[in-house]
């Protein structure tokens, strides 16, 4: 596989406006949104203006046509910034735009799609239940035939967006004893809808921007065109939307990676200890070493991964078996990778900075808080190395 890479002039074009951006309209609020732990409707709002929104999807559908590229470069910067903005973007365009780009038809692109990449409406993705997590194909919200459309029934829990968004994606199950391959049905339920709720909201250790919703379904009757894709391959749409949301993933946690190696760097140059900064120190200077590799090799990884995909392109339909497989595996490689290594980087800033970084309200306090979730959803990493190893097992190397 090649591994040369180079943004275009275009790209880093964008990638400066990006950060110019965030850095006047999102930047200064971060502290004050994470104390409050309240949505941040306004930034949002600015932010969907921008076409932020709607990065990866193609002009024609109201989106900016930048691909995955494009869309890892902006998470990235929002990375660098702040989390729970990069978790509500990713929700929105990872698990939100991209099952409706490659699965809807030309009626539902219309509807839910274009106004979504135009940042007219906001998505959301729902998998997870009370007693389905890692078990991602273990659905029991039952979705029963009545005449030509369907009624669901059930809870869904821990939903990025889930209070805010217009419309969300979720899946359940048309068939309990096929599970996965053949009995979950992925649907498309908008706010208001009689019978569907937002239930509890949850309190965070991190995230604090984001709700982090349960849904309630009570005899949701929805028509045909609220299927997206085949009745009965809901497994495949959500697996399609999360190997794009894996490798999102890792780029929002390269940007905070960077941004806590770029504040361990400036603090162990200005701290000064037994008369020297403490940059001079070899143990201070290893740790910093160790940052620089991570993100190298994560940067390497993280646009290998959404360039294979961009080539891909967005029809399944086109896509061969081991090209799919390759994907997924990427995917999986990156979300596990980027999870850990975000953790083990923003620990070792914090511990550079010693007790400075243990008070409530600094941005290094509130990285380590935010990134703990990265190991947990989108998949667990453990489910991750569980598909790596069958898929080494399946192909080899």
């Amino acid at each position: 596989m090649p591994f040369d890479f180079s943004f275009t002039p275009e790209q880093e074009a964008f990638r400066s406006a990006v950060r110019a951006f965030l850095e006047r309209e999102v930047a200064p609020n971060v502290a004050a949104m994470d104390e409050s732990e309240e949505f941040p409707a306004a930034s949002v709002k600015k932010m969907q203006a921008e076409g932020y929104f709607g990065v990866p999807v193609p002009e024609a559908y109201g989106g900016l046509g930048l691909g995955k590229v494009g869309y890892c470069l902006l998470l990235e910067e929002i990375g660098r910034v702040d989390a729970s903005h990069a978790a509500i973007v990713g929700a929105h365009s990872s698990l939100g735009t991209s099952p409706l780009l490659s699965y809807g038809t030309e009626e539902q692109k219309q509807r839910w799609l274009t106004p979504a990449a135009r940042g007219e409406k906001l998505l959301a993705f729902s998998l997870t239940e009370p007693g389905s997590g890692s078990d991602s194909g273990a659905v029991h919200t039952l979705a029963e035939k009545s005449g030509d459309g369907w009624t669901l029934t059930g809870t869904k829990i821990y939903v990025t967006n889930g209070r805010e968004a217009d419309t969300v994606l979720v899946m359940a199950a048309n068939d309990v004893k096929l599970g996965p391959n053949g009995g979950v049905t992925a649907f498309l339920i908008d706010k208001g809808t009689p019978g569907f709720r937002v239930g509890r909201c949850e309190k965070k250790m991190g995230l604090h921007g984001t709700s982090t919703a349960e849904l309630l379904l009570d005899r949701v009757a929805l028509g045909p065109e609220h299927v997206l894709g085949q009745v009965g391959k809901g497994f495949h749409v959500a697996m399609t939307a999360l190997d794009v949301g894996r490798v999102s993933l890792g780029a929002a946690a390269l940007g905070g990676m960077q941004a806590a190696c770029r504040s361990a760097t400036e603090f162990s140059q200005n701290r000064t200890q037994f008369g020297l900064p403490i940059s001079e120190f070899e143990a201070i200077q290893f740790k910093l070493a160790d940052m620089v590799m991570r993100i190298d090799a994560l940067r390497y990884l993280v646009y290998h991964a959404a360039a294979h995909q961009d080539r891909m392109g967005s029809e399944p339909a086109q896509w061969g078996r081991q090209e799919r497989q390759q994907k997924t595996r990427e995917s999986a490689v990156v979300k596990c990778l980027a999870s850990e290594w975000a953790k083990e980087v923003i620990d070792q800033s914090l511990q550079i900075h010693g007790g400075l970084g243990y008070i409530r309200g600094t941005a290094i306090e509130r990285a380590y808080r935010d990134t703990r979730i990265l190991e947990i959803f989108e998949g667990t990493n453990e489910i991750q190395r569980l598909v790596i190893a069958r898929d080494l097992l399946t192909r080899g190397l």
